[in-house]
């Protein structure tokens, strides 16, 4: 139904730092970006390992500024009550992750999640293994925080690349759901990642199609010479295949590998230069604009008010059941050798 998409072509340029995957210096230039006002860089493929990135990559401080100023600015034209539905949202999700996994025989006791966001995807896993512990961690205070007071979380401020050395073969499980794009050394992530988990521990992850993800930076370049917005520090864009390699070239075997949304395909975007809109032009926003603002202060939902809007609305164990089948037939799953679909789902098992 769906043939694979064609690689990238472009100017072969020297970069200016060496692939973070294979350490090569070689690339073919996709495009420009700007984060916000922070940075100007280049999009560029890695000619050996394929892995697309920045070049030059953002550095921890510059990082560290955009996240920031990306999530006050979400926070502030978020409304509450969209607020609870994220929650409730992520909740069902990580309710219905760990019971895919209870059907596979995976029962974590010990569970790191990078990226936490509000925390509500690790509660839905509590709710199926009740005993689990959780730690998480991020570079910005203020999700820590949270995660701290509303279900109290073990928390870690800290990059991914920083190795932590108490946390050496400690967990079961490590959750990297929308981070794996954002991280500036993806081999010391890996390497990592590897050290904390416990031999035959699981790494679970979602993480754009960067084949598809990259496209808006490439129309912009190729159609007007331009940067493109990079409001999301999006630094690594991975293809199917690519991926793949990189994990087992670090120890992780594929359990589950697919991926799925086919909106964006069937909108014309992604590898379909079809939407041409999609060349957004870079309006350099001002950073300082939104972290000098002062965040306002908002009383979370009760947990209990979360979780009743999940236990009420939905049939636990008829949802459990559907999912349970789903998670074991290939419907409306594909090969991420295609390139297409909008997110990249993985869950891997690392072979110490």
């Amino acid at each position: 139904m769906f043939g694979k998409a064609k690689p990238f072509t472009g100017e072969l340029i020297e970069r200016t730092q060496a692939c973070t995957s294979c350490g090569k210096n070689e690339a073919i230039q996709i495009g420009k970006v700007d984060y916000w006002d922070i940075k100007q860089s280049n999009v560029v493929q890695c000619t050996a390992c394929k892995l697309t990135q920045l070049d030059p990559m953002l550095t921890s401080e510059e990082t560290a500024k955009g996240c920031l100023a990306y999530y006050i600015e979400e926070s502030g034209r978020t409304s509450k009550r969209e607020e609870q539905k994220n929650h409730v949202r992520n909740y069902r999700r990580g309710y219905l992750f760990a019971q895919s996994l209870n059907s596979r025989g995976i029962q974590p006791k010990h569970i790191l999640e990078t990226g936490p966001g509000s925390g509500y995807f690790c509660q839905g896993i509590k709710a199926v293994f009740t005993s689990v512990e959780v730690t998480v961690m991020d570079v910005n205070p203020k999700v820590l925080e949270f995660n701290k007071h509303e279900h109290g979380y073990h928390t870690i401020l800290s990059e991914l690349e920083t190795t932590l050395a108490d946390f050496e073969n400690k967990f079961d499980l490590i959750i990297a759901r929308d981070i794996l794009e954002h991280v500036i050394d993806i081999s010391a992530v890996l390497k990592n990642f590897r050290t904390y988990l416990n031999s035959g521990g699981y790494l679970h992850f979602i993480t754009p199609n960067g084949h598809e993800d990259v496209w808006k930076h490439h129309l912009a370049f190729i159609l007007k010479n331009e940067p493109s917005e990079l409001l999301i520090n999006h630094v690594n864009y991975f293809d199917g295949h690519g991926l793949r390699s990189l994990l087992n070239r670090n120890s992780f075997n594929e359990i589950e590998y697919y991926t799925y949304k086919l909106k964006h395909y069937r909108r014309g975007k992604g590898w379909k230069v079809a939407n041409k809109l999609m060349a957004a032009i870079s309006t350099k926003k001002s950073s300082d604009e939104f972290i000098n603002k002062t965040l306002p202060e908002t009383e979370s939902a009760p947990k209990v008010d979360i979780l009743n809007k999940w236990y009420l609305k939905t049939n636990l164990k008829f949802i459990t059941r559907l999912v349970v089948w789903y998670q074991h037939t290939n419907l409306i799953k594909l090969n991420p050798d295609k390139n297409v679909g909008h997110e990249i789902y993985g869950l891997f098992r690392l072979m110490k």
